[in-house]
């Protein structure tokens, strides 16, 4: 499934690792955030989003500069080019929930039975083809 996701990204032109889509949402939502603020509110590890900050950094969809309010920290800004990819990884992500669902609404009560069916479903057509399906 995580295979099929790439895949459907790249098809949209998505070059934003998967791993940095709530960094740019976070950003595209409350603007511009200290690498602290950006650990914080995503309950994940200050080196952790230093990783991505320089991921984005280098792909051109975040810039920093120095707060005015206190010139001690630096904020970390979407660029216009990451507000772009923000927009187009939210909307991915939107088709990818939908497709998910699709998926999983083979459960039921039966979770047993549920997985069985999921993976011959998914051995079908993978999330690709729910993807797909719903590009129609």
């Amino acid at each position: 499934m995580v295979a099929d996701a790439g895949a459907f990204y790249a098809r949209l032109g998505i070059v934003a690792p998967a791993r940095t889509a709530s960094t740019l949402r976070l950003l595209a939502d409350q603007g511009p955030q200290s690498v602290t603020q950006i650990a914080q509110r995503l309950k994940q590890s200050h080196p952790l989003v230093i990783t991505w900050i320089r991921q984005l950094a280098k792909l051109g969809f975040v810039s920093s500069s120095v707060d005015p309010a206190d010139r001690r920290r630096t904020l970390v800004s979407l660029t216009d080019a990451g507000g772009d990819e923000a927009r187009r990884m939210a909307a991915a992500l939107e088709r990818l929930g939908r497709a998910y669902e699709s998926v999983l609404e083979e459960a039921g009560d039966d979770v047993f039975g549920a997985l069985c069916r999921i993976a011959e479903r998914l051995d079908k057509g993978g999330l690709e083809g729910e993807l797909r399906r719903d590009e129609s």
